[in-house]
């Protein structure tokens, strides 16, 4: 799917930016896997750490409120990546890749949430999986397929 993506992005003269944590750069990498990619990629943060978020634009309070694993604050990360980068569209993912979190007390193991920013529009999602049997890798790529899954149907509607 990820290359549909980048073809419709390409087709529609859109570009994208991404703020990925739980992914750590997944996104970023997959888009870029197609011909291309460099007329519609504007850039990408990877802020696994509370305190990235934060350097990268992230208003500190959202994180403090909600927490980091929040609808809120990937919404936060997806603006502030729309906004650094100047771009069409922009994703914001953060969520947990498998034990819970010692740093963060909300986390839950296998719960995500990504939002999708295109149109002045939030497309917010949560992702709830059982990873128990797992590896952090096929998490983070079940978390990278889910995005590109949504961004398509965001793209063709």
């Amino acid at each position: 799917m990820n290359e549909v993506v980048t073809r419709l992005l390409i087709e529609k003269h859109l570009t994208i930016s991404f703020m990925e944590s739980c992914t750590s750069g997944l996104l970023a990498s997959m888009l870029t896997d197609t011909e291309g990619a460099s007329a519609v990629f504007k850039g990408s943060f990877v802020t696994y750490s509370n305190e990235a978020k934060v350097f990268a634009g992230v208003d500190g309070e959202i994180i403090e409120k909600y927490g980091v694993y929040s609808a809120e604050c990937a919404r936060a990360m997806a603006e502030t990546a729309l906004k650094k980068f100047g771009a069409d569209l922009a994703v914001g993912i953060t969520g947990s890749t498998g034990n819970t979190d010692p740093n963060n007390a909300d986390s839950v193991q296998g719960e995500a949430f990504f939002c999708i920013l295109i149109d002045g529009k939030a497309h917010d999602y949560k992702i709830s999986i059982d990873v128990k049997n797992m590896s952090r890798k096929e998490i983070k790529q079940f978390y990278a397929d889910e995005v590109y899954s949504a961004l398509g149907t965001v793209l063709l509607s």
